[in-house]
């Protein structure tokens, strides 16, 4: 029996040597073989090789560089490997560190820090440009403001307004655009591996590309029939080199935009190497968060009240793995700046002075609040909103109003559109009527919730065609223009809320944040 149990122990031996053998002859010159451990980010490993992410990122084919795995074995170079040369300054990206950013370009942190000023390297924020030469500028710095001092109102003190104006105001109305992408620049091809749960109308928006672009670069002949693990060439883009160090399980971290503005929407996407259940604060505010069905993709949208002072704000998450219940904290900090709002004058119609009654106007505002709080499912919008009728805009979001010469201690919470008694107004994306009532101050109204804490409002109707519980569809006729309501004559009133507070709608117009 002892001769067949030594017997097994010499075959064993002989299998393992063979194999260690077979391994060393299958590894290229110059290169080592590291054995990916728990904890471990392909960050930490690089820095332990002195080489850059980017390059065991090309050398294994990984193409996202967060999404590593226990036990993979990566290829790592053992020679010289030349360093990025140092640019002027750099921007700040998502799941960057001042550490990481200093160790890509080989220079100390220490010295970075000095150089830019920076008393503590928690401080920087995402879009904050950082010195990198001594003769480069920085960029100034700014404070981080603690959670507990940031704004957690629903609704800043001025009170919000629906009205249109009836005299033109002294101070411009400056524009609330959203500054379009910059196209990528040409370069080599970047090849995407197709998720779970992805679209190529998705995969084409993450990078800048038109559905198109990839069906012609992949030839592809029915968009819809795409599958998981497929490769995808992504054309003319070359990913961007950066310096990610998140800890496990966060791949990715994606801010939308860079630099937040008071009165718009902020996309956060967050990428997990595993199914995770996330959750998150921000700005004071407990994070709803939409989850793809792999539990890997988690999108926040949230919008930023108006009056929310300028300064760099942290977005603190935490990450529970759903298989393991291991959990994971992250902080990422953003900058907020002030919005570009303009001022207005406001002459309401005789007999209407009483609708401009605090107690009138809160005990609506605190309705809408409870319609527009809850965070649901399904989703029905995607991409972009749509306009909610044919007509001009007269008066844009965020102005600060003064009503009969008074004080201007109200701003203007949507878009008003000017339209003759009766013009049609439609649904601007798909979801379920949760309001047709008629207010005092938005006279007769709708609210439509779209799912995902994205709800719209048309105020001022002459006509309501839908009622409580009515799923409707992009470009439904969901009413008429009028002027119920605090008005000075007919027009419509188009809302936006996200996250429970009301934003620029005109944004959503511009920008798909799906």
């Amino acid at each position: 029996m002892k001769y067949v149990r030594y017997a097994r122990y010499v075959l064993l031996a002989l299998v393992i040597a063979m194999y260690v053998r077979g391994v060393a002859q299958e590894t290229p010159e110059g290169v080592t073989i590291h054995v990916i451990q728990r904890g471990e980010t392909l960050y930490s490993i690089a820095i332990s090789y002195g080489v850059r992410v980017n390059d065991l990122a090309r050398l294994n084919g990984i193409v996202n560089v967060g999404n590593i795995q226990i036990g993979q074995r990566l290829l790592v170079p053992t020679g010289e490997v030349d360093r990025p040369s140092v640019p002027d300054t750099h921007v700040v990206q998502p799941g960057e560190t001042l550490r990481s950013i200093a160790n890509f370009y080989g220079l100390s942190m220490e010295d970075v820090a000095v150089m830019n000023e920076i008393a503590n390297p928690n401080t920087i924020y995402v879009g904050q440009k950082i010195r990198l030469l001594a003769d480069s500028t920085p960029q100034a710095t700014a404070e981080v403001v603690e959670t507990a001092n940031a704004p957690a109102e629903t609704v800043p003190p001025a009170t919000p307004d629906t009205q249109i104006v009836p005299t033109p105001t002294t101070e411009p109305v400056i524009p609330t655009e959203t500054p379009p992408t910059a196209a990528p620049e040409e370069s080599s091809n970047l090849v995407h591996v197709v998720q779970r749960g992805e679209t190529l109308f998705r995969i084409a928006q993450q990078y800048g590309q038109t559905v198109n672009d990839l069906t012609r670069a992949n030839s592809i002949g029915d968009p819809t029939l795409i599958y998981a693990g497929q490769r995808l060439i992504i054309p003319g883009y070359e990913a961007p080199e950066v310096a990610v160090d998140l800890p496990t399980p966060f791949t990715s971290i994606d801010v939308t935009p860079q630099t937040l503005v008071e009165g718009k929407t902020v996309r956060f996407r967050v990428s997990t190497a595993v199914p995770t259940l996330i959750s998150g604060v921000f700005l004071g505010r407990e994070l709803s968060i939409g989850s793809d069905e792999t539990h890997t993709l988690h999108t926040i949208l949230q919008g930023i009240p108006l009056f929310t002072e300028p300064g760099v704000y942290p977005l603190e998450l935490v990450a529970v793995g759903m298989d393991n219940g291991e959990t994971a904290g992250y902080s990422l900090n953003v900058q907020i700046v002030a919005g570009p709002y303009g001022r207005e004058y406001i002459r309401l119609l005789a007999g209407r002075d009483g609708l401009l009654d605090p107690a009138v106007e809160q005990a609506e505002l605190t309705l809408l609040e409870n319609v527009t709080r809850p965070f649901t499912e399904p989703r029905y919008f995607e991409g972009q909103m749509g306009l909610p009728a044919a007509a001009t805009i007269i008066s844009p979001f965020g102005t600060r109003r003064s009503y009969n010469g008074g004080p201007f201690d109200r701003f203007h919470s949507g878009t008003d559109f000017a339209g003759a008694p009766g013009t049609p107004i439609i649904a601007t994306a798909p979801g379920r009527v949760v309001l047709a009532d008629t207010l005092n101050v938005r006279g007769l109204a709708t609210v439509i919730d779209h799912g995902w804490g994205i709800y719209t409002g048309y105020w001022h109707q002459s006509q309501q065609n839908v009622q409580v519980g009515d799923v409707v569809t992009t470009g439904q006729v969901i009413g008429t223009i009028g002027s119920t309501g605090r008005v000075t004559g007919a027009h419509l009133h188009w809302e936006l809320w996200v996250g429970g507070v009301p934003v620029d709608p005109m944004q959503w117009v511009q920008f798909a944040f799906l």
